[in-house]
């Protein structure tokens, strides 16, 4: 606690700097509120009783500009939530908006849909590595935004030899008609 005072006056007040964030009322465990534009907001909430790992989510468009309020996408949740943010991978003017969840195995995955200015979604089903990739992963899942496209960073190890140092693999995802091709980009010794 920090007491103010100013000049002339006697009086005090009293202001909390230990300000934390208040957890949401149960059975809610996250919320995060992505302003699209000024006016187009949407507010994405997970909820679910027991198993942190199982849940389910709901996406809400508010668009006070014009007046018009809807839950737009709703859907059964595997994994803990970790962030939502509003991207547009495809240039087209329309928001994608993905939230990002760890999973058990501590990979990371997405849940992405696209909006058009109606607020109707799209599905964009965000591809699960591959089965070599899975198996020689190691930890250390980022997904990121860069010059424009999604990418993923995480530490892989060749599963045939166990001898070898794992390294930084880094794969791209482009989207084109509401599809996520994958192009592994590769990894400059300096950084």
């Amino acid at each position: 606690m920090i007491a103010i005072s100013a000049c002339g006056s006697k009086e005090s007040e009293n202001v909390d700097t230990n300000l934390k964030p208040k957890p949401l009322a149960a059975p809610f465990r996250f919320q995060r509120t992505i302003e699209v534009k000024p006016g187009l907001l949407y507010d994405v909430l997970t909820w679910g009783r027991g198993k942190d790992s199982t849940s389910a989510y709901l996406l809400l468009r508010s668009d006070s500009t014009h007046q018009k309020f809807k839950a737009t996408v709703a859907g059964e949740l595997t994994g803990k939530p970790m962030d939502a943010w509003d991207m547009d991978l495809d240039t087209d003017g329309n928001p994608e908006i993905a939230l990002q969840v760890q999973l058990a195995d501590q990979l990371t995955d997405l849940y992405i849909y696209e909006f058009d200015q109606l607020g109707n979604s799209s599905v964009i089903r965000f591809p699960a590595l591959s089965e070599k990739a899975r198996k020689g992963f190691k930890g250390k899942d980022d997904i990121y935004i860069k010059d424009g496209n999604l990418r993923r960073d995480f530490l892989y190890q060749d599963p045939e030899d166990q001898q070898a140092k794992p390294r930084k693999r880094t794969l791209e995802y482009r989207l084109f008609k509401n599809t996520l091709s994958i192009q592994e980009i590769e990894n400059d010794a300096k950084k």
